[in-house]
C-alpha cells in the first residue's frame, strides 16, 4: 500500500509540477514574442489554459491527501471525540460520493467526446484528452478520501484529532 501511495503521490507532484512550469514558461514566451519582438505564438494562450486546469485539478487532489482544503474544522475540533468522529466520517463519505460521481461524470464526458472525434483547433490533439483530468484527478482525490476514511475508521476514540487524520506531512 505505501509504494501505491507513493506512486500516486509522485504521479500527481510531478503533474502539477510539470504543467505549472510548461503553462509558465509558454506564457513567458508568448509575452516576450507579442511585447519584444510583435508576434506571438497562437495556440499558447489555450495551451497555458489547458495546462493550469489541469495544475489545478491535480493540486486539489493532493490536496486532499494533506489536509489544504478549506473547511469549517472548527465545529469537529470543539465536539467530543465520539462526535466529531463520527461527523468526519459521514462529511468523508459525502465527498466520496460527490467525488466519484465526478470521477464517473468525467469518464462518460471522454467517452462522449471519443465519439464526437473533436479535435481542438489551436493545439490539433483531441478534447478527450484535454478531460483526461478530471476523471483521472477525482480518482485520485477519491483514493485520498478513502484513505483518511480508513484511518477515521480505525483510530481509537480516545486518539482521535481532526489534526491526526486529516492532516499529513506532504
Amino acid at each position: 500500500m505505501q509504494r501505491l501511495d507513493w506512486a500516486i503521490n509522485a504521479f500527481s507532484t510531478t503533474v502539477m509540477t510539470v504543467c505549472m512550469t510548461v503553462a509558465t514558461v509558454t506564457a513567458f514566451m508568448n509575452v516576450v514574442l507579442r511585447y519584444l519582438f510583435g508576434m506571438s505564438v497562437p495556440w499558447a494562450a489555450v495551451l497555458t489554459a489547458y495546462l493550469f486546469i489541469w495544475s489545478a485539478l491535480f493540486g486539489a487532489a493532493y490536496g486532499f491527501k494533506i489536509g489544504m482544503h478549506i473547511g469549517v474544522t472548527v465545529v469537529i475540533q470543539n465536539l467530543p471525540a465520539k462526535l466529531a468522529k463520527w461527523m468526519l466520517t459521514i462529511n468523508l463519505i459525502i465527498m466520496i460520493v460527490f467525488l466519484s460521481v465526478l470521477t464517473w461524470w468525467g469518464m462518460q464526458f471522454i467517452h462522449f467526446s471519443i465519439n464526437l472525434q473533436q479535435i481542438d483547433i489551436d493545439l490539433r490533439i483531441p478534447f478527450w484528452t484535454i478531460y483526461l483530468c478530471v476523471p483521472i484527478s477525482m480518482a485520485i482525490a477519491v483514493y485520498q478520501l478513502l484513505r483518511k476514511l480508513y484511518i477515521v475508521l480505525t483510530i481509537p476514540t480516545s486518539d482521535f484529532t481532526y489534526d491526526a487524520v486529516m492532516k499529513e506531512a506532504a
